[in-house]
């Protein structure tokens, strides 16, 4: 199941919110997703994101945001992201 889970338990952490945008251009669909996520313990947790894609699906970037820290990659090109695995 895709979502964002805390490391130590595996425990999906609460979606709050979600917003899709979806652009279709002949063959390509570019999809992005604004998802929002709420820790409800009193501590911070460590996370992992979870989304499954097809065998011909490619993640182009992803950007999180984690209270005032930003993370963020972007693929140049999908020989270079396999050579990065």
């Amino acid at each position: 199941m895709p979502g964002l889970y805390a490391l130590s338990s595996w425990e999906a952490l609460p979606l709050k919110s979600s917003k899709v945008k979806a652009c279709a251009n002949g063959y390509s669909l570019s999809i992005t997703a604004h998802l929002v996520y709420t820790n409800p313990h009193e501590e911070p947790v460590e996370g992992v994101f979870i989304y499954p894609l097809e065998e011909s699906e490619v993640v182009a970037g992803f950007e999180a945001v984690v209270g005032s820290r930003r993370v963020t990659f972007q693929v140049q090109n999908r020989h270079r992201a396999q050579d990065c695995c």
